[in-house]
């Protein structure tokens, strides 16, 4: 009973972490945010996306082309709220609180079964639903619209469901339904998610149920992968991941033009060496994705996720964490040092080998991706950090124990003062410089460069919005809150891509413009970022970023 109301009381702390300013801090949507946003107000109203496709098991987006869990998740909460920040970002912070519970019964899972933490799983489990909680990584990804925080709570869910299973075959079959959902629900789980799974079937073969229950297992499990095939083949996909990777030649050399010329001087070398026709094998551009320097920067990229400066000081992108902040709190580390080592030396079996390995596969992707590392595509590692630091503490808090009960009372008061002052830091950082050093990047100005076009379209033949402002007819789709039937109707949006000029609604034109424009096409209102104007314009509105700087002009 006292377990159930310290879980129930770190849920609460998830929820408030998550839910409090939601729509307001991060102070504005980027553009991923508003586009998950309209698609599910367009399949709301019509039925279908953006694009005129119903009922899609891929959206194109900002091609893209999102798995589409998230998106139908929104779909119910855009109905309840409305278009709105909050309504675009509530299912990520709903399914991140969720993930906060689920933790526990993972860390009750593992932690009964290894020897040294038996007897203590219960607290074990409890710190580290508590340390994602207040986690600064996962609290950065649970209050705004990413799709892979749902995909971190499907993926332990379905591994908290495979090992209890094992002794329960109405949970095995559940697990292996989480399992297939999963692959519809992040990019990256479409490679983590089945790794994991076989990790789980190499550990646990001993202890798998019947084969019955695991045949029905695997026919839940290849059903979906069946259903997620065509999609991985397909064109679509293939665009995602040339945009991506490390192996097309755009990822490894500035000019594309420039390969020819290098393959030729290989292929020289190997001639004047006698190996003319190896040369001609190994110099071309199908094959430069085997050579030394790629699978040099893939492995530099895998282990870049692991690095002190990343984890600990200064994250990634703004976009992925405070100002001042990194991934996790640096108090965190000595325990997750001390929790890695002692489960290696005292703990190590096939549960803690898994939690082990899970840490190990998350980061694959990224290491063949261009941005390394990258907090988003390794958020699946979650909460592989939390559970060791967890286990870490414990381990100092029973070596304190046997000093005297005035050492654990000391050493457990200054860890807990500790970490209220870096919680207190980071939100602190995030709740207050977050929107004032930060709002280039989250795309503020966006939503007030709307409403001043909203009030005065009446005035101008056209408006044209420069392509400078990134995805900019998402934006104003958003925040306009266009009837999708009649935006459908218009044609919808034609291209996802960033130099794309043809998308346009109303009165609105999306792309670049040298002003002025021809004067014989009327009265227009032109929106776009300083540098898209001469000097001298005749500016109707300057909007500007919190610290001061010119974010957008809209002059006629």
């Amino acid at each position: 009973m006292k377990t159930r109301y310290i879980l129930f009381g770190i849920v609460i702390i998830a929820f408030l972490l998550r839910l409090f300013y939601l729509g307001k801090t991060p102070l504005a949507l980027e553009w991923d945010e508003v586009a998950l946003g309209y698609d599910a107000y367009s399949i709301l109203t019509t039925g279908k996306d953006q694009f005129g496709k119903f009922l899609p098991s891929t959206f194109r987006s900002l091609d893209d082309y999102k798995p589409p869990i998230y998106e139908y998740l929104t779909v119910p909460s855009v109905f309840i709220f409305g278009l709105t920040p909050f309504a675009t970002r509530l299912p990520s912070a709903v399914f991140g609180s969720l993930a906060v519970v689920m933790t526990f019964f993972l860390g009750q899972t593992i932690f009964s079964k290894i020897s040294v933490t038996k007897n203590y799983s219960i607290y074990i489990s409890l710190l580290s639903s508590l340390l994602l909680a207040v986690s600064p990584w996962h609290l950065q990804f649970s209050r705004a619209a990413f799709e892979v925080n749902v995909s971190v709570f499907i993926t332990i869910s379905a591994i908290v469901l495979f090992l209890r299973g094992l002794t329960s075959p109405k949970l095995f079959f559940i697990s292996a339904l989480l399992f297939g959902i999963d692959l519809f629900s992040y990019h990256s789980t479409r490679v983590v998610s089945p790794l994991l799974l076989i990790t789980l079937f190499y550990l646990f073969n001993r202890k798998l149920p019947p084969r019955r229950i695991v045949g029905i297992f695997l026919a839940i499990y290849i059903l979906f992968i069946i259903l997620v095939f065509p999609i991985l083949i397909s064109k679509d996909a293939q665009i995602r991941f040339t945009a991506t990777n490390i192996f097309t030649p755009g990822a490894r050399y500035l000019d594309e033009k420039d390969l020819p010329r290098q393959f030729l001087q290989e292929r020289i070398k190997d001639e004047n060496a006698g190996f003319a026709f190896a040369g001609k094998i190994f110099h071309n551009a199908r094959l430069i994705y085997t050579d030394y320097d790629t699978l040099k920067k893939a492995l530099g990229n895998y282990l870049s996720n692991f690095s002190f400066e990343y984890l600990f000081v200064k994250g990634d992108a703004p976009l992925h964490h405070a100002p001042g902040f990194g991934l996790l709190y640096i108090l965190e580390l000595p325990f997750l040092v001390v929790g890695i080592v002692f489960l290696l030396l005292k703990g190590f079996n096939r549960y803690s080998a898994f939690t082990l390995l899970w840490m190990a596969v998350a980061p694959i992707t990224n290491a063949v991706t261009r941005e390394a590392p990258h907090a988003v595509r390794t958020e699946l590692i979650l909460p592989t950090y939390q559970l060791f630091t967890a286990f870490g503490m414990s381990v100092v808090f029973m070596l304190l124990q046997k000093q005297s009960r005035w050492a654990i009372v000391t050493g457990i008061t200054c860890i807990t003062f500790l970490f209220v002052i870096s919680l207190a830091s980071y939100l602190h950082q995030y709740y207050v410089h977050t929107n004032y050093e930060f709002s280039k990047f989250w795309m503020s100005g966006r939503k007030e460069a709307v409403e001043y076009t909203e009030r005065h379209k009446n005035e101008y033949e056209k408006i044209y919005v420069s392509l400078h402002l990134e995805m900019p007819h998402m934006f104003w789709l958003f925040y306009t809150k266009y009837p999708p039937p009649l935006y459908l109707a218009q044609g919808g949006t034609v291209s996802g891509g960033f130099a794309d000029e043809r998308n346009h609604f109303d009165k609105y034109y999306f792309r670049n413009f040298t002003y002025p424009e021809n004067p014989s096409e009327g009265k227009i209102l032109y929106v776009g970022l300083p540098r898209d104007f001469p000097p001298g314009v005749a500016i109707k509105e300057t909007i500007y970023y919190l610290n001061g700087e010119k974010a957008i002009i809209i002059a006629e």
